[in-house]
């Protein structure tokens, strides 16, 4: 037990206080549902049933959306599934601290504020849709479909993964199972809405791939890391997400949306971004201007930022990485 008091008083400040708000509303949810049925054998219609959940007050359902919308903030770090609440609970602590001792406190928790709220939304307003397209007598779209828990989050932290060192190597199971952090987003993305649907949870499959997308267009045009505006790099290109066979269908549409995007003034261009980094970069590091593209600048930089995370590694409380585990640490 002082070992684990030791191990969260040593996580950084907005992971600790991200896990510890997780770890209270999960357990608030759980013991106001206790006992409860939820009116699922009173024959009532959904909307009734849904306002008889005790725990209304904190998962977002996009039939309440109006009436209770402080739920976009809570019910990401919401889970009444025993077993799923550890799950998150885990990836949360070890992803989420590895993220901000990389990227501050400030920019961590920037990200995850984003990363929650907007898919949290986005996911209500498709789930209105669906129900404005199928019609009334599907109202269970708006009120029996939970968004909540830590689904998109985790996609998006995924994503963060891979701009950070794609190409190192993780191995589990005595090395029978490996993949490189590049892959990881895709297996996630392909695994996990797969496994919610089985389960009939609508929501988290639309927070799954949401979270995902909204995470990838945060990084690659609007996170800030000092002079540099998002990761322009070929190496976090969006094809790069799917396997070789789709990556011309999947450039042709994610070139026709930027250009969409850049004719409304949503992101800056390619050619307006080299040249702010050029000009912000000047008469700070001029020799390195000349010589490297700001793509090139993009990929030092996430080698910098990745050895950065094995030292503190090093000097924490976790083991110091073999020598073949920092040699796979490399952002090509």
């Amino acid at each position: 037990m002082s070992k684990l008091i030791l191990y969260a008083n040593a996580l950084p400040l907005v992971t600790k206080t991200l896990s510890a708000t997780y770890l209270v509303l999960s357990l608030i949810a759980m013991l106001l549902r206790f006992g409860t049925t939820g009116g699922t054998d009173s024959g009532l219609d959904p909307s009734s049933i849904a306002s008889q959940d005790p725990a209304r007050f904190l998962i977002l359902r996009p039939g309440f959306i109006i009436s209770y919308p402080w739920t976009i903030l809570t019910t990401t770090f919401v889970e009444t599934n025993f077993v799923f609440m550890v799950l998150g609970l885990a990836s949360l602590v070890a992803i989420g601290s590895f993220l901000e001792r990389q990227w501050g406190a400030r920019s961590f928790a920037l990200f995850v504020v984003v990363t929650t709220t907007v898919p949290a939304v986005t996911a209500a307003l498709v789930s209105i849709v669906l129900y404005a397209v199928r019609g009334s007598a599907h109202s269970g779209i708006l009120y029996a479909t939970r968004i909540g828990g830590l689904a998109g989050l985790v996609s998006a932290f995924t994503v963060g993964l891979k701009q950070l060192m794609p190409e190192y190597s993780v191995k589990l199971f005595g090395g029978a199972l490996s993949f490189r952090m590049n892959e990881l987003p895709g297996v996630y993305t392909l695994v996990a809405p797969i496994m919610f649907t089985l389960l009939g949870d609508l929501g988290s499959v639309l927070l799954v791939n949401i979270g995902f997308l909204e995470a990838f267009v945060y990084l690659r045009f609007y996170r800030r890391e000092g002079s540099l505006l998002g990761d322009r790099s070929e190496a976090f290109a969006f094809t790069t997400f799917f396997p070789e066979f789709v990556q011309p269908l999947i450039a042709r549409l994610s070139n026709a949306l930027y250009g969409a995007a850049v004719s409304c003034k949503l992101i800056t261009s390619d050619e307006g971004y080299r040249q702010q980094n050029v000009d912000l970069e000047v008469g700070l590091d001029n020799e390195l201007n000349t010589l490297a593209a700001p793509e090139d600048v993009d990929a030092d930089r996430r080698k910098a930022i990745a050895a950065k995370a094995l030292e503190m590694r090093l000097g924490s409380n976790g083991p110091p990485p073999t020598s073949s585990d920092a040699a796979t640490v490399d952002a090509k």
